[in-house]
């Protein structure tokens, strides 16, 4: 009597098994738990990056946790390996930790073309929000656990630096207001009130209370002036947009 060849499951088959019923229901995205090392493909151009300290923080976090507590994105590609466009680091960081599988998101070459690849790429890395420092600071603070400080990543020498502006009430009667009006088209005017939210964040102000000042009227005309004859603008709409664009430069730094 032949003796019958018993097939062993591992464990990430086991797991690839259930997940094809959920990536029955995301598609075109899925789930599956791949090894790091022998399935993944990381990228050769990336153009996020991180510091060494950073890196480090991550492989410790990941090494520490022994899972991925962020899922990295990626594309499987005709061979069968993923390529991954979004997590690069933390894969990098799994391998340290020696991580035999981790679970990913992904997607097939057939539903996402080199172009909607690299628009997730870059949107992966642009698009990550910004922290409000002061509730941020209140947060980090509610940490007692020294490592857990540690865990979250965040900068404390910076963090503990920041200091609100001390803005003093101004109430509207109390200063005397000129009014200059100036006319622009409603993509425009939409770019301005942006940036003016932009400023009230960056400057700790509370938009339902507070207003942004421009200082006295000669001030206002005469930075103006400046930037109209530094740019050969004459009209003076397209000049604040001028001035709005610099800001807006200048905040993304």
């Amino acid at each position: 009597m032949e003796e019958q060849e018993t097939v062993v499951e591992s464990p990430q088959d086991a797991i690839n098994v259930k997940l094809e019923e959920i990536n029955a229901l995301i598609a075109p995205y899925k789930l599956a738990y791949v090894h790091p090392t022998k399935d993944c493909v990381l990228l050769d151009r990336n153009a996020r990056y991180m510091t060494k300290e950073q890196q480090a923080r991550l492989d410790e976090n990941i090494k520490r946790d022994g899972f991925l507590s962020q899922l990295p994105f990626g594309i499987r590609q005709q061979d069968g390996k993923f390529k991954i466009i979004s997590g690069n680091h933390r894969i990098k960081s799994a391998i340290k930790a020696q991580l035999e599988s981790v679970l990913i998101l992904y997607g097939d070459e057939a539903d996402f073309d080199d172009q909607r690849q690299l628009a997730i790429q870059l949107s992966h890395n642009s698009i990550s929000g910004q922290d409000d420092p002061v509730l941020l600071k209140a947060l980090y603070m509610e940490l007692d656990d020294l490592f857990l400080k540690a865990y979250s990543g965040v900068d404390e020498r910076e963090l503990l630096a920041y200091k609100p502006l001390d803005l003093t009430s101004i109430m509207d009667k109390d200063i005397e207001l000129s009014e200059i009006r100036f006319m622009f088209c409603e993509p425009d005017k939409a770019k301005i009130e942006r940036l003016l939210d932009a400023l009230q964040y960056k400057m700790g102000l509370d938009p339902n209370n507070d207003s942004i000042v421009f200082m006295e009227q000669d001030w206002f005309i005469e930075v103006m002036s400046k930037v109209q004859k530094k740019y050969q603008i004459k009209n003076r709409s397209t000049a604040l947009l001028k001035m709005c664009s610099i800001v807006e430069e200048a905040l993304s730094q």
